[in-house]
């Protein structure tokens, strides 16, 4: 027993340096010449998750790549990683702010800020109050809140706005739901959201999401 013990051990410890060096050799190629090399090279990291937290410098300066798929990949891996890349920050939040990147890079933005807690909450809630935004983005803003949970109470006004918006309206019923007791001041809104029965009555994805919210909300 005591030797497979020890086999076992060699085996987990042999495993762990292969990662590292697959996380060292994946964050040289982020830097390769050829754009088919450095999107593989960050889509590898992103497939790493937390493995891959030696190389968030090298994927925050990958944000910046000018390939789409690069980008992209970056901003998920970082997202995989989770809080122990949250010096990216800064820089997903920049993507979302200037908004002129493409729709796939700012949505894996936004997903990554929301496995970051609540340093992303600013960023994101900027994003739910532009109107002007694509309505898809902001739909993925207010899910990556979402998955803040509690710690996105602050957001919880914006959210409450977002309910009157029928493009986003059924998302942000889910994530004030999400954010739960802390979202309490959202009860009256999500009460007179569904109040009038002929404005909601085609829209029971929507009518569903708010009696979710209100229940998850409510819960003790």
């Amino acid at each position: 027993m005591k030797k497979l013990v020890q086999v076992v051990g060699v085996v987990l410890c042999m495993a762990a340096m292969a990662r590292a060096a697959s996380v060292d050799d994946l964050t040289t190629q982020l830097k390769d010449k050829d754009a088919e090399t450095r999107r593989a090279a960050a889509r590898g990291l992103a497939d790493a998750g937390a493995d891959a937290k030696p190389a968030v410098p090298a994927l925050i300066d990958a944000l910046k790549d000018k390939d789409v798929f690069v980008r992209r990949f970056s901003a998920q891996a970082l997202g995989n990683i989770g809080p122990d890349a949250k010096e990216a920050t800064p820089s997903l939040a920049a993507i979302l702010k200037d908004g002129k990147d493409k729709k796939e890079v700012q949505a894996a933005a936004a997903d990554a800020l929301g496995k970051f807690g609540p340093g992303g909450v600013d960023a994101l809630v900027a994003v739910v109050k532009d109107g002007k935004r694509d309505a898809d983005i902001r739909s993925k803003a207010i899910a990556a809140i979402g998955a803040i949970g509690a710690d996105a109470k602050p957001a919880v006004p914006a959210l409450i706005d977002a309910l009157k918006d029928k493009d986003v309206r059924t998302d942000a019923a889910t994530a004030l739901g999400a954010i739960g007791p802390a979202a309490k001041d959202a009860v009256d809104a999500l009460q007179e959201a569904v109040s009038d029965k002929k404005k909601v009555k085609k829209d029971k994805p929507f009518k569903q999401a708010v009696n979710d919210a209100l229940k998850k909300i409510n819960a003790k």
